[in-house]
């Protein structure tokens, strides 16, 4: 049931308004909620506290305990009934109370989360960007409310805005695909389908101060821009002036936000249906309707429902239609969702199952995978300036795998977890920068075989013998021998390590037998190393010792016969 709260405490439950809650929220726009609550004798004490100011919370388990603040309570007297009529908005639209008195006449290249930290300012809000945006610049922004200001911001990057109480999200795309159906016969009640292009645009003149156009600016030709909708057999032009606008940049880039938003006609669907389960304003959701003909999918683009009770139908509007020409096959991608897709032309094929919102296409650069919010993850053709090839990055727009342009080198960042290597010998490799865990290495001929951790470093370096191989920062776990064999000297080296002392490093050629011995071993040429100290002059002198008492006990022997 809903909860009345003041600036610090909750004051009372309200279940005498359950039935009559209803949530009223658009996209990017409206979040309203109302519900009338009855006079009641021994109950004035909820009645009277219901004021304008106070905070309306709903249940964790209900419309994901969001808040509302009442902005208006109206007394009515019906009969011999008594009640208020409470209009209550989101906390978040509570933004547009506070002012921002800065002025940004102009700065180029401008990321959104620069200029939402300016929002966020002595405010109880704080902002998050989720997708990729690409720099903007900014033209004569601030000196207003701040609520204002966020949807101009919303405009330009062409974004949406996802509310959770205090916590505003920056998001390329709001909702996913539900995968629900709205299907006559089934849950659908009532349709209605509004179809609008009196306000439609597909070739715009723009004017700005002093009868300024764009002819002569960045290859424009002309005055006027076309929509990739425009039909010359079907025009809809239209003229479209902004006296305040001296740059053609700055009006350049007003005349393509304006045609983008008029360049379709409005086409929405108003459905009255029955329970469709979890649903939010963004989703996309699809409408069957076979005696009418109807079978699209569209965005839900408003949405009147009523939490506490279930026998009101809820209302919803669902939009983003667009009539598809040859060129938009990839827009069927986009708002399919597990489902078959299958397209054939002379110069395209698009074959493959579609799971989420996620798009992929081909533009100017080549071709570009992006996941559900519009994040590039893959492109495939110019990666950058003069770069051509692969490129793979993270959900954060880092990348994470590339091909160098110049030298052909692949280059990974991060983690790369192995399954398996299989080969023969290494040689000549070098690491860099990142970690392999997990990895098998093995010979084709079934030597020995290890599971091994490189950090940092695996350098093997061959010069004119194969005791010169180096072994630079190498971990060797629970393995008693890995095998290295130079293929050009034909000659095997292998690396030992004792159960007692892991941290011994043993490099040899052939088969080398080490007990408990601790430190830094180096075999090669005529010297063995232990820890800087050569043993062979140990192992010299104690052998001539050891001669030396033998050959006194062999006398001694002889003396005592």
């Amino acid at each position: 049931m809903l909860e009345l709260w003041d600036a610090t405490k909750r004051i009372a439950y309200l279940p005498a308004a359950s039935e009559t809650v209803r949530v009223t929220e658009s996209l990017n726009d409206q979040y309203f909620c109302s519900f009338t609550y009855p006079k009641i004798k021994g109950d004035e004490y909820k009645y009277d506290n219901i004021t304008r100011g106070r905070e309306i919370r709903f249940p964790n388990h209900v419309e994901n305990g969001q808040r509302f603040i009442i902005r208006s309570v109206n007394e009515v007297r019906d009969g011999e009934k008594t009640y208020k009529s409470v209009d209550s908005m989101h906390v978040a639209l509570t933004l547009g109370r506070y002012y921002y008195d800065g002025y940004i006449d102009f700065q180029a290249a401008v990321y959104p989360d620069e200029i939402l930290s300016l929002l966020a300012e002595d405010t109880p809000f704080t902002f998050i960007v989720e997708g990729n945006f690409e720099p903007q610049d900014i033209w004569e922004w601030g000196e207003d409310s701040k609520l204002a200001l966020l949807h101009k911001l919303v405009d330009l990057w062409k974004a949406e805005l996802s509310f959770n109480n205090y916590e505003i999200t920056f998001t390329k795309r709001k909702g996913v695909d539900s995968g629900k159906q709205i299907r006559r016969r089934k849950n659908m009640k009532g349709i209605k389908c509004t179809i609008d292009d009196s306000e439609r645009v597909t070739r715009l003149y723009g004017y700005g101060k002093n009868g300024l156009t764009i002819e002569g600016y960045a290859g424009h030709t002309v005055k006027y821009i076309d929509s990739q909708y425009f039909d010359p057999n079907e025009p809809f032009m239209a003229k479209k002036e902004w006296a305040d606008i001296e740059d053609q940049g700055k009006l350049l880039q007003e005349m393509q936000k304006y045609l983008a938003e008029y360049e379709l006609p409005k086409v929405s669907y108003e459905v009255e249906t029955l329970r469709l389960g979890e649903i939010n304003v963004g989703d996309t959701v699809r409408i069957i309707d076979d005696a009418l003909g109807y079978k699209v999918d569209g965005r839900l683009l408003e949405y009147d429902r009523y939490p506490f009770n279930k026998s009101q139908r809820p209302r919803l509007v669902l939009g983003n239609f667009r009539p598809l020409k040859t060129a938009d096959y990839i827009f069927q991608a986009t708002v399919s969702s597990k489902k078959a897709i299958s397209y054939t032309s002379r110069n395209a094929v698009l074959k493959g199952i579609k799971y989420d919102d996620s798009i992929t296409l081909v533009d100017g650069l080549g071709m570009r995978v992006s996941d559900n919010l519009d994040r590039e993850m893959v492109r495939l053709g110019q990666t950058g300036p003069g770069e051509y090839g692969l490129a793979m990055f993270n959900k954060s727009g880092t990348k994470t795998i590339w091909q160098e342009a110049e030298t052909g080198d692949a280059n990974f960042a991060g983690k790369i977890t192995a399954s398996q290597i299989i080969g023969s010998y290494i040689a000549g490799t070098e690491i860099n920068g990142g970690t392999i865990t997990g990895a098998l290495i093995r010979t084709n001929d079934g030597y020995p075989r290890s599971e091994m951790s490189v950090t940092d470093r695996l350098f093997a370096v061959y010069k004119d013998a194969f005791h010169s191989l180096a072994i630079v920062n190498l971990t060797v776990q629970n393995v008693p021998g890995v095998r290295f064999w130079d293929q050009q000297l034909n000659k095997t080296a292998y690396i030992y390590y004792d159960s007692e002392t892991p941290e011994l490093f043993v490099i040899a050629q052939g088969n080398v037998n080490i007990g408990a011995t601790s430190g830094d071993v180096i075999i090669g040429g005529d010297s063995v190393m232990i820890n800087g100290v050569n043993v062979n002059s140990t192992l010299n002198s104690l052998q001539f010792q050891i001669y030396s008492l033998d050959a006194r006990v062999t006398a001694l022997e002889s003396a005592g016969s």
